[in-house]
């Protein structure tokens, strides 16, 4: 212990002899040296805390739009059930797009039926969608979909989306008038009536016709002038699909 004591002291006053055997230019320069290194360390501190910073600042910036969060340990909240975007109702169609929201990314799983036929992740802003997805049987189809988050809590199922697949056209039988049937005189108005399916909407010559609660379905036509009328009797259910009957009647004046 004497002996390192004495070599530190010894030490200590080789160091001051070297520091006054120095020029006053040499000691100038060599504070010089010390303070910019000093201040050379400051800087490369600081940077680097900036940096570090600023690249936690920028992935938490980024977690915003790509929904993505490096955390997720202890999250045990359930997400909300997605949602869909409204779609019609009825489609004759047997493949239908679906969209809809639900949390930043979470995996969507999309039933049809009770069955599951797709997943998905969301997009930056919750979006989700879901092309060509099948209808497997005519009538209605129930569509509900979940939506499970990066921790693995999963959400109820979502309200139910109810389509209908109706691919055939409606039925449409015209009673009045008969195909070739001839109107004369004072029978210039020509009554079109027939029956067709609940909800359907009938179009006779383009002018929509009366249809009522059964189905059964009324209109009238003027003949202006003598000649052969055609009269074009269109049915168009929900779904989109159409019926249509021609037909020709002719109007003779009594002159």
């Amino acid at each position: 212990m004497k002996r390192s004591r004495r070599y530190t002291v010894s030490r200590k006053r080789t160091l001051q002899k070297s520091w006054k055997s120095l020029s006053k230019e040499d000691k100038g320069d060599l504070t010089k040296f010390v303070q910019i290194l000093g201040v050379t360390l400051v800087i490369i501190l600081l940077l680097y805390y900036i940096m570090i910073s600023g690249l936690t600042r920028i992935g938490d910036f980024w977690s915003i739009f790509t929904g993505k969060q490096d955390d997720t340990q202890g999250d045990t909240t359930i997400p909300p059930p997605p949602t869909f975007t409204p779609i019609s109702p009825y489609t004759n169609s047997k493949e239908i797009n679906i969209n809809g929201y639900a949390e930043p990314a979470a995996e969507v799983i999309l039933l049809v039926n009770s069955k599951e036929v797709a997943k998905t992740v969301t997009e930056a802003g919750g979006t989700f969608s879901f092309s060509s997805i099948n209808l497997p049987k005519e009538g209605k189809n129930t569509i509900t979909a979940t939506a499970t988050d990066r921790a693995g809590n999963k959400s109820q199922n979502s309200a139910k989306l109810i389509v209908t697949l109706d691919s055939k056209p409606p039925k449409l039988e015209i009673s009045k008038p008969k195909n070739g049937q001839t109107f004369s005189g004072d029978e210039n108005q020509i009554k079109v009536e027939g029956k067709t399916e609940p909800g359907v909407t009938v179009k006779v010559n383009n002018s929509q016709a009366t249809v009522l609660a059964d189905g059964i379905f009324k209109s009238t036509i003027t003949a202006n002038e003598p000649g052969q009328i055609k009269i074009t009797i269109v049915a168009t259910d929900k779904a989109g699909n159409e019926e249509k009957t021609e037909l020709t009647v002719t109007y003779e004046s009594d002159g």
